[in-house]
């Protein structure tokens, strides 16, 4: 649904953040829906396994984003891969 992306946030604070943008063109009301409801449910959570959302918005050409806790590391989709885990063996992660 969305593309993420590596930034540096420079205001209020200086710090590299994840910033997740939904693909330019590639959407509908239903999609940017799900999009503000992933940011929502994201920004209320308070887990240390979890980023947590520092900005939300719209670009000047009307892109939203939203911006969030920058977590070094691989994604669970490699991790998964590279162990060969099966699909039982993934939901068990969570």
């Amino acid at each position: 649904m969305g593309q993420v992306w590596l930034a540096d946030q420079m205001a209020p604070v200086r710090r590299k953040v994840a910033l997740k943008l939904i693909r330019s063109g590639t959407y509908d009301e239903s999609v940017l829906q799900r999009f503000k409801s992933e940011q929502q449910s994201l920004a209320m959570m308070d887990h240390p396994a979890i980023a947590k959302v520092f900005d939300a918005g719209t670009t000047a050409s009307g892109q939203p984003y939203f911006a969030m806790e920058y977590i070094e590391g691989s994604p669970i989709t490699a991790y998964c891969d590279r162990k060969r885990l099966g699909i039982r063996e993934r939901l068990e992660l969570f």
